[in-house]
């Protein structure tokens, strides 16, 4: 599992998205948790995977808002 975490933060650190000024660190925050709390009851409500969850999650945040500031462009 700790392996699995390492590559994520690796990906995630190679990871160069950008965040639409308009959004605050607080927006930010919020929707990371909200698709967390999904990841967690897509899996059932395990415990455990707080972490996974989160860093998934905020993987997956980061690309929508990338996506959609490229359409902005």
């Amino acid at each position: 599992m700790k392996t699995g975490m390492k590559q994520q933060q690796q990906q995630q650190q190679q990871q160069q998205t950008t965040v639409p000024a308009s959004l605050n660190g607080e927006e930010l925050q919020r929707r990371i948790a909200m698709k967390a709390y999904e990841r967690y009851l897509d899996r059932g409500q395990l415990d455990g995977y707080d972490i996974d969850d989160w860093l998934e999650a905020e993987q997956l945040v980061l690309a929508e808002l990338g996506h959609e500031a490229g359409e902005k462009d």
